[in-house]
């Protein structure tokens, strides 16, 4: 009987050996290619020349092309992930590392070379540019209604430097009669973003802008929010970048912007999900849009329908009784006017996807929009009657800003830094900016991809192309 089992293991292993090595020598994909379900390029079969095999490469390269064109791998990885929705443990700080980016602070010497690189390439523009403060709107109160506004020009800004700025910048709030900080950033770190918009700046049209903010993701901003006594919440690093911006650079504290409506008891942060509610991108939006010379829509001008229960992702990593007796409300918010939203499949092509996806994960709701924070470049081509196109470089709390922009624009593209791919797109950013005629830049990032973190000094600086 062992015997048996043995002879049948052997003739079963050897089936399946034989098996893959036909699979791979003549049904295996050869090119590489974009995987939609994994957001990433999958690897092609790689050359192997004498050179590669020596020095290792070919082996590196070949494991992975192994890996990635394993057979039925979609099905797979498609029923692993729902096994692990169904077994999670995972606690909060494992979904941030999972679904929204690694936190991945600049502790290697790349990462430090590029901080480096660009505070000597800020500091070495003031000798031919002034910087200060620029007037910006004040933040909103109720719901701003639709009004005529002129495109406001780009005025010069007072000289200022960087020994103006505090070293350590802090995002404040001040509750219950006690002032704490929630984060604090270097202020290099700080001129290094800041450097990085600038060389996004200087590649607009005449009276092009750049508007930029950072977003406190909610478990900051509902200590705020549940407080019994509301007075401040604000940043610093905004100074910074409005001091040592170019011209066309415009620093918008969502903190201070927010805290305005959540003392009047607005729903601008989801209490179940890192996120800001649409309502409260909303709130930025008009600011920014008012900025840029737009006429900023109604929040009512959309098709508005709404999922209730809303349970996001701290709901689903830590359910909490809590959290069933007072669930969120995920407003949707479809454009009236016809629109395509298109993703980059390869150079100068795309295919149509939906502009709401409904087929999101039940557990992780907030990605209907705009199919979540994936693919290597995507944009809304809008039948509104505009005629200048915009760009919006930004992580998942973009998702939910963008439906705004396409009653302002023709075009308003999406790029996250995270899933662009060259290769794909065929153009550098630097070249999508001028193929499509950019306009005006909006950059909105949560706070894990702001000044410590690869995001924009590293990823959104080198892809750029410039």
């Amino acid at each position: 009987m062992k015997k048996t089992i043995q002879k049948v293991f052997i003739v079963v292993w050897v089936l399946l050996l034989t098996s893959l090595g036909y699979y791979y020598v003549f049904e295996a994909p050869r090119e590489s290619a974009y995987s939609e379900t994994e957001n990433r390029q999958l690897a092609g079969l790689p050359d192997a020349s004498a050179r590669d095999v020596f020095s290792g490469k070919f082996g590196t390269e070949i494991e992975q092309y192994f890996l990635d064109r394993f057979p039925i791998r979609n099905f797979a990885i498609s029923n692993t992930n729902k096994l692990e929705n169904v077994l999670s443990f995972a606690t909060y700080e494992d979904y941030l590392l999972i679904a929204d980016g690694p936190d991945d602070p600049l502790d290697n010497d790349d990462y430090v070379s590029d901080l480096e690189d660009l505070i000597g390439d800020l500091e070495s523009d003031n000798n031919d540019q002034t910087y200060g403060e620029p007037s910006l709107p004040s933040g909103p109160t109720d719901p701003p209604a639709p009004e005529n506004t002129e495109n406001p020009p780009i005025e010069k800004k007072p000289e200022v430097s960087a020994g103006d700025f505090k070293e350590s910048l802090g995002v404040y709030m001040d509750r219950n009669g006690n002032k704490s900080a929630t984060n604090t950033y270097s202020r290099n770190n700080v001129m290094a973003v800041t450097a990085v918009l600038n060389k996004y700046a200087k590649l607009l049209p005449e009276n092009g802008k750049l508007m930029f903010t950072v977003v406190p993701q909610s478990t900051y901003a509902n200590r705020f929010v549940n407080a019994t006594q509301k007075t401040a919440y604000y940043s610093e690093w905004d100074d910074v970048v409005n001091g040592l911006g170019s011209d066309n650079v415009y620093a918008f504290d969502a903190a201070e912007i927010l805290s305005e409506a959540i003392k009047k008891n607005e729903y601008v942060y989801f209490r179940t999900d890192m996120h800001w509610t649409p309502y409260g991108s909303y709130l930025l939006y008009c600011e920014m849009a008012k900025r840029a010379g737009q006429k900023p829509c109604s929040y009512f001008d959309f098709k508005l329908t709404a999922e209730s229960p809303f349970r996001g992702t701290y709901y689903r990593d830590n359910p909490a009784a809590y959290m069933d007796v007072e669930p969120d409300v995920l407003d949707l918010l479809m454009p009236t006017f016809p629109l395509e939203w298109r993703r980059t499949i390869s150079k100068d092509n795309y295919k149509l996807i939906d502009f709401l996806d409904f087929n999101a994960k039940a557990n992780d709701r907030y990605t209907v929009y705009l199919g979540g924070p994936a693919g290597p470049w995507t944009y809304a081509q809008c039948d509104n009657g505009k005629s200048e196109n915009c760009l919006v470089l930004t992580d998942s709390f973009g998702l939910g800003f963008v439906p705004f922009l396409t009653a302002n624009y023709k075009q308003v593209h999406y790029y996250d830094p995270r899933y662009f791919d060259s290769d794909i797109v065929g153009y550098t950013v630097a070249e999508m900016i001028e193929k499509n005629e950019i306009q005006d830049i909006y950059v909105v990032v949560g706070d894990l991809h702001s000044f410590d973190s690869s995001f924009l000094i590293s990823l959104a600086n080198k892809q750029l192309g410039v």
